[in-house]
């Protein structure tokens, strides 16, 4: 019977939930909460680097890339021949270096002259080539093709709008490529993503030469999750320039993952405290009990809340951009650069998610049908061959992951074979399979201090000498 009613309670909640509406002073709460954070954003964010919240966000970057060079490095069994460095990093440019030679990746070209047949990519340079380099991105899309890219051995691009896959020379220390690691599928996949993650923290703060005690630029970062996206958008005409090329231009100047992070802290403060104030509200103005007022996305009134602070952010950002692009000059990269795309990003969410929780998925085609019939001519056609790139990108996705299967199967065999010739008793004499064994040992990369290349060196190791 107690669950019973226990559930009957539940239902009229949610139903009750569903169907609240916002008062006056919510309205008022909500853009109080949005015109203050946008003022947050206006005086402390600003352009990358420039405010006090990128400032605070740089050197927090600076210091976790030094705390992660130092806890590997603690922890590295390898000898000082072998790579590691005798002390612990002390600098961020000795913490960038030691995770640069810890976690090299075959796809950290800078230069079209660091690829083979690199004709189409001659735009690519320090500044830009994280940002091109679709591994560089952190997110699973960057993961997707780091490990395509290892296993492959090629390194995937966009440019022009278009996904490119090209051979690789040397790497951004003009070394030369480095192989996979791993003696089979899983290790090879558990050491492709370690040394995604490490190369990825090693970038973070730009490279070990772009930070040098004494030179004062914050170095090339990564870009935001899913930001290289905008580099497919190749249509447009913003001051002679098209969209992705817009993209590019914004990233060189900084805005990287570091300035994404200071541009989240006034949206963070805007949503925590409109549900800060919503909670107390519910508490101790309606009278009800505490589990009624977790804030979540059943309560219709809280997320009209919500839409209305992220709105009056976003109206404060856009007004403080376009006046500030007045006074420099005015053109679109600076109008872009002083945007907060993490605010504009999360109002779009919540008004998408309020539209399908409102209306269903129905209406949100209809938008963006409608929206695709405003555009005439010239951008229709453009739009058009977005989407036809978009479906090439696929496939060529479909034949990377096939190739890259073939790839496995092949190294699978390979490796087996190697191995049967070394172990199997049934093949060839005990001299041949001695030196299938030292053979299959190099293959895999074991260094030649730890080959036993004999009976006699068999005997020596076992009896501890």
């Amino acid at each position: 019977m107690a669950t019973y009613e226990y559930d009957l309670d539940r239902q009229i909640n949610e139903k009750e939930w569903r169907n609240a509406k916002c008062d006056k002073y919510d309205y008022m709460i909500a853009a109080f909460c949005g015109f203050a954070a946008g003022l947050i954003d206006s005086f402390f964010v600003g352009t990358p680097g420039s405010g006090k919240l990128g400032q605070l966000t740089d050197k927090t970057a600076d210091a976790l890339v030094q705390k992660i060079a130092n806890m590997l490095w603690n922890g590295d069994g390898r000898s000082s021949s072998e790579g590691r460095p005798g002390k612990a990093p002390d600098t961020l440019e000795k913490a960038i270096s030691y995770l640069e030679q810890s976690f090299p990746v075959n796809y950290d070209a800078r230069y079209s002259s660091d690829l083979l047949d690199s004709e189409d990519i001659t735009s690519m340079s320090s500044k830009n080539h994280h940002l091109m380099s679709l591994a560089h991105s952190p997110d699973i899309i960057g993961l997707l093709f780091s490990i395509i890219d290892q296993f492959t051995g090629k390194a995937s691009f966009i440019n022009d709008g278009k996904l490119i896959r090209l051979v690789p020379v040397k790497d951004s220390r003009n070394n030369k490529v480095m192989y996979m690691q791993g003696t089979n599928f899983e290790s090879r996949i558990f050491c492709g993503v370690c040394n995604w993650l490490g190369h990825l923290a090693s970038d973070l703060c730009g490279s070990s030469s772009t930070r040098r005690e004494g030179k004062t630029g914050r170095g090339a970062g990564l870009p935001m999750p899913f930001y290289n996206l905008f580099l497919i958008m190749d249509f447009g005409n913003f001051d002679g320039n098209s969209f992705a090329d817009i993209a590019v231009k914004v990233f060189e100047q900084g805005y990287d993952l570091r300035h994404g992070a200071a541009m989240a802290i006034p949206v963070l403060i805007e949503e925590l405290s409109i549900k800060m104030v919503w909670v107390i509200k519910q508490r101790y103005y309606a009278k009800k009990e505490w589990r009624e007022c977790i804030p979540s996305s059943k309560h219709a009134d809280l997320r009209m809340m919500l839409i209305i602070g992220n709105a009056t952010l976003c109206l404060v950002d856009g007004v403080d951009a376009l006046i500030r692009t007045g006074i420099h000059g005015g053109n679109s990269l600076t109008f872009i650069l002083h945007l907060n795309l993490v605010a504009w990003t999360r109002l779009i969410i919540l008004i998408f998610r309020e539209l399908r929780i409102r209306y269903g998925a129905a209406l949100i085609d209809q938008i963006v049908n409608r929206f695709l019939q405003l555009f005439g001519g010239n951008d229709a056609y453009n739009l058009k061959k977005y989407y036809e790139r978009m479906n090439i990108l696929d496939k060529n996705l479909d034949i990377m992951l096939k190739d890259f299967i073939v790839k496995v199967e092949e190294d699978y065999k390979k490796f087996t074979y190697d191995l049967n010739h070394s172990l199997n008793p049934a093949i060839g004499t005990s001299e041949h399979r001695a030196q299938s064994s030292v053979k299959f040992a190099q293959n895999q990369g074991v260094s030649a201090s730890r080959i036993i290349r004999s009976p006699e060196e068999m005997r020596y190791w076992l009896e501890g000498k």
